[in-house]
C-alpha cells in the first residue's frame, strides 16, 4: 500500500487538501486555490499565506464581505486535516515550505479591522440618524 507524500517536500504523511484565496475588487472577484496534499509543515505554510493574502484583500468588493468570511472558516477547517498529521518520517529537505507566524501573528491580521470598522460605522450611523 502506498502513503501519499507531499506535493512540494514529497515527505510522507500527507492529506489531501485544498486551501482557497479570495481577492475583492471593487466590482471584480478574484479566486485562488492551491491544491495538495501536503505535509503537516508545507500545508500549515500553504493555509497561512493563502489565508494572510485573503484577510489583506478579500473584503474590499460587496459580495467580498461575506464570501471572505467563508473562505477564511473553509480553509480553518481544512487546516485541521494537516495540522494533525503526525510530523513526516523523513526529516526536513531544503523543498520544506517554512510556515513561518501563526496567522493572527502577521501584520495580515489587521485585515481583520476592515469589517469590523464597517459594522462600527454602520452602527453608529444608524444611532445618530
Amino acid at each position: 500500500m502506498s502513503e501519499t507524500s507531499c506535493r512540494v517536500c514529497h515527505r510522507a504523511p500527507a492529506a489531501k487538501v485544498s486551501f482557497h484565496g479570495h481577492e475583492g475588487l471593487l466590482v471584480l472577484m478574484r479566486f485562488r486555490r492551491i491544491d495538495g496534499p501536503f505535509c503537516k509543515q508545507c500545508g500549515l505554510a500553504a493555509y497561512r499565506d493563502i489565508s494572510a493574502h485573503t484577510l489583506l484583500r478579500g473584503w474590499w468588493g460587496m459580495l467580498s464581505m461575506i464570501i471572505t468570511p467563508g473562505v477564511l472558516v473553509l480553509n480553518t477547517v481544512r487546516r485541521a486535516r494537516v495540522a494533525l498529521l503526525p510530523d513526516s518520517e523523513r526529516p526536513a529537505n531544503d523543498r520544506t515550505l517554512d510556515p513561518g507566524k501563526p496567522l493572527l501573528d502577521r501584520s495580515a491580521a489587521y485585515g481583520l479591522l476592515v469589517p469590523a470598522l464597517l459594522i462600527i460605522y454602520i452602527a453608529f450611523s444608524s444611532a445618530h440618524s
